[in-house]
């Protein structure tokens, strides 16, 4: 597993190793999308991919999100209202960014989830049990509901990406392992990286603990050939 400890660094490798070794797999749904005959959704994909990323500071991070060009106001309104004990659906953080999720409105005006619907019941409980046992195995915040999600394969309704967060404090630092099913890189990678980052801001704060590593574990990491088509790199 590849160690960085410069954030810009990681995602200029990161794209490479996908560009130069991903292979071509056409995807069968893409959201709540059936897209089993449409060529753009035709993928670049690196199965089974990981690395470690050491510096999480705010400025090391910020230069990843200007690099890939991510909406940073977005992403902070976003990772806030994460945290939040209240339930958000929708909210107004995708406001900031609405052609991109205004089209995962649904027509009674939510989202089919939030991550601050799934989080929120969490994440109380997951400081509670780091506060007293830093070193547990434990301590995870999950996003993927098999009772919901399953029944939504298949382009029925969005699907989480996000599988697990894990916490532990390891060497006197609070790290993460973020696990995900699925990445598209071009349009989700760097703010996904953010989102996991101020999660564990957030609990290393609430507990006292400095923070740590961040572990990413993807199932697919991919990019569209659509999206590739306008780099000329399909």
């Amino acid at each position: 597993m590849r160690i960085y400890v410069d954030a810009l660094e990681m995602i200029k490798e990161v794209e490479r190793d996908l560009f130069e070794m991903g292979t071509r797999v056409q995807s069968h749904t893409v959201q709540d999308r059936d897209v089993h005959d449409d060529k753009a959704f035709e993928t670049l994909e690196l199965f089974g991919y990981s690395y470690t990323l050491q510096n999480l500071d705010e400025g090391n991070l910020q230069r990843m999100l200007r690099h890939t060009n991510t909406n940073y106001a977005w992403a902070i309104a976003e990772s806030t209202d994460r945290i939040q004990p209240r339930l958000i659906n929708p909210g107004d953080a995708y406001l900031k960014d609405v052609v991109l999720w205004g089209q995962y409105i649904r027509k009674d005006g939510r989202f089919a989830y939030t991550y601050n619907e799934r989080i929120r019941e969490q994440l109380e409980r997951l400081i509670e049990e780091l506060k007293a046992k830093p070193r547990t195995r434990q301590a995870v915040i999950t996003m993927y509901d098999r009772h919901q999600d399953m029944n939504n394969w298949g382009g029925v309704d969005r699907v989480p990406c996000t599988m697990y967060y894990q916490f532990a404090e390891r060497g006197g630092k609070l790290n993460i392992i973020y696990a995900m099913r699925s990445c598209d890189f071009l349009k989700h990678f760097a703010s996904d990286v953010y989102f996991a980052s101020s999660l564990l801001r957030h609990v290393a704060r609430e507990t006292g603990m400095q923070m740590g590593s961040f572990t990413h574990f993807l199932g697919s990491l991919h990019a569209f050939k659509g999206d590739l088509d306008k780099r000329g790199i399909f």
